[in-house]
């Protein structure tokens, strides 16, 4: 039996006739709440001009270039070619595993790669960065007069780190919420920004700390010092700062999807304060932690297996939580798109699981590069519309809202008319005449 999957054929229009084209042409019943959303009205431009905001994206990784450049100058050139290498191999390791698993995290509802780039290098350089810049400078102002020198490390890790580094983490994902809502549109979304500052700041950090690291086992002829230190920040926990940071963007995605400018300002701030204690209770055991001078790690994995495991256990328990929500609500939604005709059962069953749309895209594969990226299109423009129809629900519809959701349905027909182009091409065939006609041609 043969397992390729059908092609997504378009469901059965309200009305046909020699006129009705692709059968998606046609007026239809409206797929949202009858008088929530309206008529759409025409079709019209984007007000904000594709310039601007091409101009603005360039700007800032223009930023990033230079700030990359200063972190690289000051912060990393001092380490040495060598030991810089070292270290940036060995911090390849923990990102490693971070960004496999906000790919995982993403896939079901990606998003575009350049915010995803953006977001990444904001954590690793224009975080890191500021970090530089604000962080000295605000030790020394919650310092007190004469510090001694356990009271100024006290302060840096567990103050001064806590508030600077993830305060300049939460402002990448302000600035994301700044160039358009579209970005972090749910929970999720705000999640996968986050994580991906969070764990390009801890990349960044990592090399620092592991070239510091190699440079004292070099200097004390014992290489123990460095793995030990890769021990503890690229094994034990190279999701640390990701988590931190998602808890921020957890809070704005909530917001982001209840469309609530008071949501933004309470659960925005009651993340990032979240994150700031989780940090400072990180960085403050090694004050606290009673220490045992024949092993003095066994006192920190105790703690850590103790306090930070089941924290992190609770933040992934979260993030499959808000995977399976998506998968509800984008059938949920799509189902609602069904009944008014713009996909049959078949197509909702196609775009909620990512195994058959694995097996929609190998379909289209077959019939050129083209088909395959028009199927590819297709599924994420549905799952777009799905989930851009469940944010507005909440809110209250604006022409911008009834805009957005048609330029979304044009481009689902369009992509429904190149696939069915490139893989079911129509050939004229010759009817025989009918029966009068036979019977007339019929000899006497």
């Amino acid at each position: 039996m043969s397992t390729t999957p059908a092609p997504p054929h378009p469901a059965a229009p309200r009305a046909a006739g020699p006129d009705a084209g692709y059968g998606y042409d046609v007026d239809r019943v409206d797929p949202r709440a009858p008088g929530r959303l309206g008529d759409m009205g025409p079709l019209r431009l984007r007000s904000r001009s594709r310039v601007v905001q091409w101009l603005f994206w360039i700007g800032t990784f223009l930023t990033l270039v230079v700030a990359a450049l200063l972190v690289w100058f000051f912060a990393i050139r001092p380490l040495g070619f060598g030991t810089s290498l070292v270290a940036f191999t060995s911090a390849l390791v923990p990102v490693t595993m971070v960004l496999a698993a906000i790919w995982w995290l993403d896939r079901y509802t990606p998003q575009p790669r350049i915010s995803l780039v953006y977001a990444f290098g904001w954590g690793a350089i224009g975080s890191v960065g500021l970090t530089f810049v604000i962080g000295r400078p605000f030790t020394s102002w919650i310092s007190p007069g004469e510090p001694h020198a356990i009271t100024d490390a006290f302060l840096a890790a567990v103050i001064q780190a806590p508030v600077v580094e993830e305060g300049t983490k939460v402002l990448g994902l302000l600035l994301l919420l700044c160039w358009g809502r579209r970005f972090i549109g749910g929970p999720i979304d705000g999640v996968v920004y986050a994580a991906l500052i969070g764990g390009g700041f801890a990349f960044t950090e990592n090399i620092l700390y592991f070239g510091n690291s190699f440079h004292q086992a070099q200097a004390a002829g014992e290489i123990d010092v460095f793995w030990q230190t890769f021990f503890l920040r690229g094994i034990l926990s190279p999701f640390a700062h990701v988590s931190f940071t998602a808890l921020a963007g957890l809070g704005l995605g909530i917001a982001a999807e209840r469309r609530s400018l008071m949501l933004y300002f309470g659960l925005g701030a009651g993340g990032t304060s979240l994150g700031m204690i989780l940090h400072a209770l990180w960085n403050g055991s090694t004050f606290f932690l009673p220490v045992d001078p024949d092993d003095a790690l066994a006192g920190f994995l105790r703690y850590y297996l103790t306090v930070q495991v089941p924290i992190f256990v609770l933040l992934v328990a979260i993030a499959l939580f808000l995977r399976l929500r998506e998968k509800r609500i984008l059938r949920r939604q799509l189902s609602a798109y069904g009944r008014a005709g713009w996909f049959s059962p078949q197509e909702v069953d196609l775009l909620v699981s990512m195994r058959r749309r694995r097996r929609a895209e190998r379909w289209a594969a077959r019939h050129g590069a083209l088909a395959r990226m028009a199927m590819r299109d297709l599924i994420q423009t549905a799952v777009e519309l799905g989930m851009d129809r469940h944010s507005v629900l909440f809110g209250k519809p604006t022409a911008k809202t009834r805009r957005r959701e048609r330029e979304l349905l044009e481009r689902i027909t369009a992509d429904r008319r190149l696939i069915g182009s490139l893989t079911a091409p129509v050939v004229r065939q010759e009817h025989p005449p009918a029966g009068p006609a036979r019977a007339a041609d019929a000899p006497g």
